[in-house]
């Protein structure tokens, strides 16, 4: 049983062209005009016998023409005519070949002690023992960074120090846009004959590949069953009183296995410090989510993951999170008033766990700015160049503010916070309104958005035309609270009780979380995943790198610190797209499977008969035949 395959299958759209020269003959034949001369008769019996001949010549020729315009683009598409009478030759001719070498981090799955990647490794270290002098090898991997710096054509063999320093990527190349990138380099080497060979655990989406170049696959050994937990989250729990050195963390695994496991070890790490660490259990093809409570050792900005221990897959084992904790915050109330209002001296000495300490505006200065985190402003008096001044340098460096306004309001002050906010303020008013209205788009009120007020009056605020302001709460179209980046305005009454929202179970959390927004100690709403673009002014890189400018691109999990050594310090947790951690097996359609003894099946030119100088041949030889039936036909012509 003899098999006809070509290499170049896709460039037999050429052999179409075989029918052009009938079309012309068609299109070009044209019935002579009729004309009779009685008197030469005979020369019109001589001329339909020339006739006759002429036609048979000319279809002869066109069948000649046709073959040969078929016969050249069979020769292009390289065909290979195989049977179990022709031996595979020991040598091939020289063969330009493409590696696609997978390097998501699925490849570091480990089975028998031994990973998906270094079992590709060891394919490409055969491959290179095959290759001749005269071959040329192109190794393309998932990693965009590698490929711009080690993706050549190299002469008889890939350097094996550069095979392995190869590791894994957690952001992979798609595979069409790899096999595009052999395609051009496999063009670019200009062999004749060019083959592509993928390497890869096959855990990956349903893809088909279209090539013009034969594109096949390498097996790599398959253990008996998949097993792999994955950390896929790690969310840190808000507190809003009763804080403490401790910090709740709610995590997820993912069992993506075959068979249960139990007393699988978690542990929570922050600083790289071990500070904590809980047994569960998971069943088959299960999530969980468990929460996991770790010991705070020191105020500010705190930074970790959470690990799950399991040694056949470790790049998906770490979920890392970021978050701040101030046991104390620290928040410094500028007032003239003796004391603050009961509803605000309250909520303060909640927050902070003490009993507040009211800073008078002219013993306030520069040098104590950086002692705080955030500013109170009630009842400050008049705005004196001074005042005006620490509000200023407050804004410059960040630092939070609140503004909460009393019964009076000084001219200065209004003209400010009008600036400041967007705003035009008017008078006071004691016209009950009703809450109606809270921003579900902003950290501070989205808990709020869909929640019904029990207490929800407000019958002492300050009437102000919000123009460009970012307003939080309203109440009949007037606009209650105002956010403008760390600095917020609150224009009830702090020291009205007719305010009964006060009374709501809704103000202290609106108060709180505005606390922790303008103060930084708001906790981030969800992690950044590899591949998100980062924007900073400094940046302290996961292994150390400090980086300055004004975006990133997020390439490799772990924590990266905005802003280091400085005041405004945060850190962010930067972790992988888990799509890779699932147990997937699709073979790529489009590209032909190799068996266990692939390493015979390399080289498609020596596996049979390559009938393509053959064909050639054939061709040239209907050429010369078309040559010496014109030159016949031009010799019986002339008299």
């Amino acid at each position: 049983m003899f098999q006809l395959s070509f290499l170049n299958a896709s460039l037999l759209i050429f052999a179409a062209a075989t029918i052009l020269p009938l079309l012309i003959w068609l299109l070009a034949k044209k019935k002579p005009l009729r004309v009779v001369f009685p008197t030469l008769r005979f020369i019109k019996l001589s001329k339909e016998q020339e006739k006759s001949r002429s036609k048979l010549k000319n279809i002869l020729l066109l069948i000649i023409r046709m073959l040969i315009i078929l016969l050249v683009a069979l020769a292009v598409a390289r065909p290979i005519f195989r049977s179990p009478k022709i031996k595979p030759s020991k040598k091939h001719p020289p063969t330009a070949l493409a590696i696609i070498l997978d390097t998501s981090y699925s490849m570091e799955y480990a089975e028998g002690g031994k990973s998906s990647l270094q079992n590709a490794k060891e394919a490409i270290s055969k491959i290179n023992t095959l290759c001749n002098p005269e071959d040329r090898l192109i190794l393309i991997t998932s990693n965009e960074s590698w490929n711009l710096m080690h993706a050549q054509i190299y002469a008889g063999n890939i350097p094996q120090t550069l095979v392995e320093q190869i590791s894994s990527t957690y952001s992979p190349l798609p595979l069409p846009e790899m096999l595009q990138m052999a395609e051009t380099k496999l063009h670019e080497s200009q062999m004749p004959n060019q083959e592509i060979y993928l390497i890869s655990d096959r855990r990956m989406e349903p893809i088909k590949l279209k090539s013009s170049i034969p594109v096949s696959t390498i097996p790599l050994p398959l253990g008996q069953g998949f097993e792999n937990i994955a950390c896929t989250s790690a969310k840190v729990l808000p507190q809003l009183v009763d804080k403490r050195m401790q910090q709740s963390i709610q995590f997820t695994l993912e069992n993506h296995g075959g068979s249960d496991r139990k007393d699988v070890l978690v542990k929570a790490i922050i600083g790289n410090i071990k500070v904590a660490e809980k047994f569960v259990s998971v069943p088959s093809q299960q999530s969980i989510s468990e929460t996991i409570t770790c010991d705070v050792r020191e105020d500010g900005w705190q930074s970790g993951y959470i690990e799950v221990v399991d040694e056949r897959q470790i790049m998906d084992n770490r979920c890392y999170f970021a978050f701040p904790h101030f046991n104390r915050p620290r928040l410094g109330i500028i007032s003239t008033a003796p004391s603050l209002p009961y509803f605000l001296a309250s909520l303060i000495e909640v927050y902070s766990g003490s009993t507040p300490r009211i800073i008078r505006p002219e013993t306030l200065s520069l040098s104590m700015l950086d002692s705080y985190q955030m500013f109170i402003v009630y009842e400050p008096g008049s705005l004196s160049p001074k005042l005006q001044e620490i509000l200023s340098a407050i804004t410059a460096r960040k630092l939070g503010l609140l503004f909460c306004l009393g019964s009076t309001l000084n001219g200065d002050l209004k003209s400010y916070l009008n600036t400041a906010f967007g705003i035009e303020l008017k008078e006071r008013s004691n016209k009950a309104i009703n809450i109606d209205t809270v921003n579900k788009h902003h950290y501070i009120s989205a808990l709020l958005s869909d929640k019904n007020l029990k207490h929800s009056t407000i019958a002492d605020y300050w009437i102000a035309n919000a123009k460009t302001a970012n307003s939080i709460v309203t109440a009949s179209s007037q606009a209650l609270a105002l956010q403008n980046g760390k600095q917020s305005l609150w224009l009830w009454n702090t020291a009205s009780a007719a305010n009964t929202f006060f009374m709501d179970p809704a103000f202290p959390v609106l108060a709180f979380r505005t606390l922790n927004f303008n103060s930084g100690s708001e906790l981030p709403e969800s992690s950044h995943r590899i591949g998100e673009m980062l924007s900073y002014n400094k940046l302290r890189l996961p292994g150390g790198e400090l980086v300055t400018g004004s975006k990133l691109l997020a390439s490799e999990p772990g924590i990266y610190t905005s802003d280091p050594d400085t005041p405004n310090l945060s850190a962010i947790a930067v972790n992988i797209d888990y799509s890779d951690s699932k147990n997937r097996n699709n073979q790529p359609t489009g590209a032909k499977q190799l068996g266990k003894d692939w390493e015979n099946k390399l080289f498609q030119s020596r596996l049979g008969h390559d009938l393509w100088k053959t064909l050639l041949a054939i061709a040239f030889a209907l050429v010369i035949l078309e040559l010496i039936i014109v030159k016949i036909e031009e010799a019986r012509s002339q008299p």
